[in-house]
């Protein structure tokens, strides 16, 4: 157990703790997610801010994470594309985050209110690699209003032929209920890079626990694993991952424990 080191692709450490329902108050503590990072062997996390949630501000946040775990915690800014006017506004914007000192940028449909046939979404995601920031699409699109009916495979797929070739992009949750067609997508493009939060954790005892066994089996090199901290906790995120890598050969498991995202953001880790 936790013999293998993990980059955990999505934590949510907060500026004052909490998280979006009460039943996470101060779940979402930094020092806490620290701790149970080493009693896990996560050695290193991404740590996304999300707006409206947390208290978080963007200078503030990432001050925070810079301050407690350099090296140990990459900080990803939220981006609210609604607000953005043009392309230079947005090369403004995008240089403002990575001059704070992020590393990425999180793209949240419904939390942002936009969807994937925004005429500024593919620019965003080029030029936000041409800074060298990796970024994160979230594709969780289950809603209720009236316009999350355009988020779906078929505008994904739109998206990924208008984004340059080079241009890298993380499908957070990997399509969660729908991870086996999230696989066959990845295998149309080299820039994809599946991660698995949240729809590791979530659905344990259905029938996704087979497509899961599935992935490790036979994408090792193309999907990564996070906690979604703290809607999961790192014991439950590791037993998860334990769980399915037990039945692989050891050079997959470490593919997708650290090695895919260290290798696709360009080696921020030294082993």
């Amino acid at each position: 157990m936790n013999r293998i080191p993990i980059f955990d692709s999505l934590t949510h450490p907060t500026l004052d703790g909490h998280w979006i329902l009460p039943r996470y108050a101060n779940r979402s503590n930094i020092d806490d997610l620290l701790k149970n990072m080493q009693l896990n062997n996560v050695q290193w996390a991404f740590a996304v801010g999300m707006s409206g949630i947390g208290s978080y501000e963007e200078s503030s946040f990432v001050k925070l994470i810079k301050e407690k775990a350099d090296k140990k915690l990459f900080p990803v800014a939220f981006l609210d594309i609604s607000n953005i006017a043009n392309s230079y506004d947005l090369d403004v914007l995008l240089s403002n985050i990575k001059s704070l000192g992020y590393s990425g940028i999180k793209l949240h449909p419904r939390i942002g209110k936009f969807n994937l046939t925004h005429p500024l979404l593919p620019l965003t995601i080029d030029k936000a690699n041409e800074f060298g920031l990796t970024v994160f699409l979230c594709t969780y699109f289950y809603d209720n209003k009236k316009d999350s009916c355009l988020n779906n495979i078929n505008t994904l797929i739109q998206l990924l032929t208008t984004i340059g070739t080079k241009s890298k992009i993380i499908l957070l949750h990997s399509g969660c209920v729908l991870l086996l067609e999230y696989i066959e997508i990845a295998r149309a493009f080299s820039n994809v890079l599946l991660d698995l939060s949240f729809t590791l954790c979530n659905y344990q005892g259905s029938s996704i626990d087979l497509d899961l066994q599935y992935v490790f089996e036979n994408f090792d090199r193309r999907i990564c694993v996070g906690s979604d901290h703290p809607q999961f906790s790192l014991e439950n995120f590791r037993k998860r991952f334990e769980h399915f890598s037990s039945k692989i050969e050891l050079e997959k498991a470490e593919n997708i424990a650290y090695k895919n995202i260290n290798s696709f953001i360009a080696n921020a880790i030294n082993e």
